[in-house]
């Protein structure tokens, strides 16, 4: 895994603390079996958050506030605000697509899963950032499953990524996610906090990031201060303006 490209997708979207409001919503849930676990996925068509993040990278801290807008299977849009309603960047992810736009600089891409997959040597796709960002368990074929205590531990061997899911027997949520790179051992622990109800859904409004690469550690948190999800139809803009240059 490369921390380069982690600070680009799950920087933008990890780590902080402010006070929560928790909107009720049409979200529905059932207690599904996913391969050989149990688990309280959330199933929405429509889902609108803002919040907190925060990056702990190399002795330096930034902090910004956010908002991010989901089309469950379809679409990832987050746009980062500092503050006083300035964006300074945008980002949206499709299945096959990813865009990135930095207003401070002037600059925008536009590439693929599979370009990124080749350059920095890490297996991702569209599906596993936004299990990651809701806190929904993927089942991926082969998997291991045991009790630990009040916790389902579940393995899966992805390639050369070794995924370890921990779920709660009291809630049916994932509390905690590991991923290593069975090669380099690098890897990327998530941690799910602060669950509240969406509907009659637990939903985690925090989330807590660590990157291990290369000796080096970074630190990520989101936290949301509200969420709604509903049938309501959003908008999900990312025009480029004249002049941006395309890296």
């Amino acid at each position: 895994m490369n921390k380069q490209l982690l600070l680009c997708l799950l920087g933008m979207l990890l780590f902080s603390a402010c006070k929560k409001e928790t909107i009720p919503s049409a979200a529905s849930t059932t207690n599904e079996t996913v391969g050989n676990v149990t688990v309280q996925n959330l199933e929405f068509t429509y889902l609108n958050a803002r919040g907190q993040l925060k990056l702990e990278d190399k002795g330096e801290t930034t902090s910004s506030g956010y908002a991010l807008r989901m089309k469950k299977d379809s679409i990832i849009w987050v746009s980062v605000l500092p503050g006083l309603g300035i964006e300074a960047a945008r980002f949206k992810m499709t299945p096959d697509s990813v865009y990135v736009m930095n207003r401070i600089h002037k600059e925008y891409t536009a590439t693929t899963y599979e370009f990124l997959s080749s350059r920095f040597n890490v297996d991702l796709n569209f599906e596993v950032v936004q299990a990651i960002l809701l806190g929904n368990y993927q089942a991926n074929g082969s998997e291991k499953a045991t009790t630990q205590g009040q916790m389902q531990h579940v393995q899966q061997l992805r390639e050369n990524l070794l995924f370890d899911y921990f779920i709660s027997d009291q809630n049916l949520k994932l509390q905690q996610l590991n991923v290593k790179d069975q090669g380099s051992g690098n890897s990327i622990t998530v941690q799910y906090n602060s669950f509240q109800p969406i509907g009659k859904v637990p939903f985690a409004h925090e989330l807590v990031a660590q990157v291990l690469q290369a000796g080096q550690v970074s630190d990520f948190s989101l936290n949301h201060s509200k969420v709604v999800v509903s049938d309501e139809v959003l908008e999900f803009p990312f025009g480029i303006p004249s002049g941006y240059k395309r890296l």
